[in-house]
C-alpha cells in the first residue's frame, strides 16, 4: 500500500489539473461571487425607474383609449390601477436607497466632530440640479409643441405659476409642470439632503447620532402636521409638508441601515427578518388594492419592505476586499445605475409626446400596443440619456468635487481649512 501512494498523489494532481482545465463554467462562476450592495443597489436603481416608467404609460394608454377601463371586469380594472399602475410603490424604494447612499457619503466626510457642510451641499446640489433642469427645459418645449393633441395626464401647472415653483424645485409643496409631475419626487430629495446637512451639524455639535436626530424630527414634526390636518386644518399647507416629513422616515431608515451596517452583519434576528421584504412589499400592494387602508398607511409599509430590502443586501453581502471584474454582467449593471435618474426625469416628457403622437394621428387602436410603446420608448430614451448626459456629468462631478476636496484640505492661505466657513 505504501508503495501506491506516490502514483496516488500524481493521479490526484492530475485530476486537480483536469479540472481546472476542463471546467472554466465552474471556475469563471466562483469568480463572480456574491453581487456588491452598492450593486444590488444599483440594478434595482435602474429596475426602479423602469417599472414608474411602466406605471405611468398604464395611465396614458388608458387617457387616450378612455373606453378600456370600462371593458375590465373590476379585479382586473383594480390590479392594474393599483398594482401595475401604483409608481409610487417604487418612488418609495428610492427615498429609501437615498438615505442609504447619503449616510455612506456623510460618514466618510465626518472628521472628529467637524464637517463640511459646503462641500456636502455643492455634492449634492451637482449630482441633482444639472440633469434635472435640462429635463425641466425638455419638459417646456415638449409642452408648447404637444398643446394641439395632449392627453390630458397631468394636466395641473402648465403656466408661470408651475413653471416657478419647478425652477426652485418646492413643486411636491405647490404644483408640478404638466408631463413634469413624476419629479415631484425631487423636493423630497432636494430636501432632506438640505436638512441633513444641518442635522449633521448640530448633531455633532452636541454630540448626537445624525440619524437618531433626523428620525426623531421627522416623527414629531410629521405627527404634529398629521394631527393638525386630520382635526383642524384639513388644507394642502399643511398635509403637503405632513408628507414630506412623513416620507422623510422612510428616508431615514435608510440611513440608519447604514449607521448599523456591522451590526446588522452579525444579528442573525436581521438576517432572518431581512428575508420577509417581498412578503411585506406584497402586503402593502395588496392593502392599497384593496382600497381599505389610508395610502399613509401603505407609504409606512412599504418604507418598512424597502428597509428590510435594504438589510438583506447588507446582511448577504461578501466581504471580499478587491472588486470582482464581473464582464458583460458589470456593464449591464453599471448601465441600470447609469439609466436611473434620466429615465426618472425624462420619461414623462417624452412619454407625453409620443401619446400625443399617438391621439393625434390614431396610430394604435389596442392600449396594450400604447402601452408597449409608451413603456419601451420611456425606457430606452432613459437608456441612452444614460450614455449621452448622465456619464458626462458624472464625470464632470467626479473632477469638480475632487478639486474642491483639494482646495479644502490644502487652503491657499496654507493654514486650517475651515469648517463650515469658520477659520479653524
Amino acid at each position: 500500500m505504501g508503495g501506491n501512494r506516490p502514483m496516488d498523489r500524481s493521479r490526484r494532481k492530475k485530476s486537480e489539473m483536469t479540472e481546472a482545465t476542463y471546467s472554466p463554467s465552474r471556475s469563471h462562476s466562483s469568480s463572480l461571487g456574491h453581487l456588491s450592495s452598492n450593486e444590488k443597489i444599483d440594478i434595482c436603481r435602474g429596475l426602479f425607474a423602469f417599472l414608474v416608467v411602466g406605471a405611468h404609460a398604464v395611465d396614458i394608454s388608458w387617457v387616450i383609449h378612455p373606453e378600456v377601463p370600462g371593458q375590465l371586469s373590476g379585479w382586473l380594472h383594480d390590479l392594474l390601477l393599483y398594482v401595475a399602475a401604483a409608481g409610487v410603490y417604487w418612488v418609495i424604494g428610492f427615498f429609501a436607497i437615498s438615505g442609504y447612499c447619503i449616510q455612506l457619503s456623510v460618514k466618510r466626510q465626518i472628521e472628529g466632530n467637524a464637517f463640511p457642510l459646503r462641500h456636502y451641499l455643492l455634492a449634492r446640489l451637482s449630482r441633482i440640479l444639472p440633469l434635472y433642469y435640462l429635463a425641466l427645459l425638455l419638459a417646456v418645449v415638449i409642452e408648447r409643441f404637444m398643446a394641439s393633441a395632449r392627453p390630458s395626464c397631468w394636466p395641473q401647472g402648465v403656466n408661470v405659476n408651475g413653471l416657478i415653483a419647478q425652477l426652485f424645485i418646492i413643486q411636491n409643496l405647490t404644483w408640478t409642470y404638466g408631463s413634469f409631475a413624476p419629479s415631484w419626487s425631487i423636493t423630497n430629495e432636494m430636501f432632506y439632503y438640505l436638512f441633513y446637512g444641518v442635522v449633521v451639524c448640530v448633531a455633532l455639535r452636541f454630540g448626537i447620532r445624525p440619524t437618531s436626530l433626523g428620525m426623531s424630527l421627522c416623527l414629531v414634526l410629521a405627527l404634529i402636521l398629521d394631527w393638525v390636518y386630520f382635526f383642524e386644518y384639513r388644507t394642502g399647507y399643511v398635509r403637503s409638508p405632513g408628507l414630506l416629513f412623513g416620507l422623510g422616515i422612510i428616508w431615514f431608515q435608510g440611513t440608519l441601515v447604514a449607521e448599523h451596517r456591522e451590526w446588522l452583519r452579525s444579528s442573525q434576528a436581521a438576517c432572518k427578518t431581512s428575508a420577509l421584504w417581498p412578503l411585506v412589499l406584497i402586503m402593502a400592494m395588496a392593502m392599497w388594492y384593496s382600497q381599505g387602508i389610508h395610502l399613509e398607511v401603505v407609504y409606512l409599509v412599504l418604507g418598512v419592505a424597502f428597509t428590510l430590502m435594504l438589510m438583506r443586501f447588507v446582511v448577504t453581502e461578501s466581504r471580499r476586499v478587491k472588486p470582482v471584474d464581473r464582464g458583460r454582467a458589470g456593464a449591464l449593471i453599471r448601465l441600470l445605475g447609469l439609466a436611473s435618474y434620466p429615465t426618472y426625469l425624462f420619461h414623462g416628457p417624452i412619454v407625453m409626446l409620443t401619446g400625443s403622437a399617438i391621439l393625434k394621428w390614431h396610430l394604435v387602436s389596442d392600449w396594450r400596443l400604447t402601452w408597449f410603446i409608451l413603456t419601451s420608448v420611456g425606457i430606452g430614451s432613459g437608456v441612452l440619456l444614460g450614455y449621452l448626459a448622465e456619464r458626462p456629468i458624472m464625470a464632470w462631478r467626479a473632477g469638480y468635487l475632487k478639486h474642491l476636496k483639494q482646495s479644502r484640505m490644502v487652503p491657499a492661505h496654507g493654514g486650517a481649512a475651515p469648517i463650515l466657513g469658520i477659520q479653524q
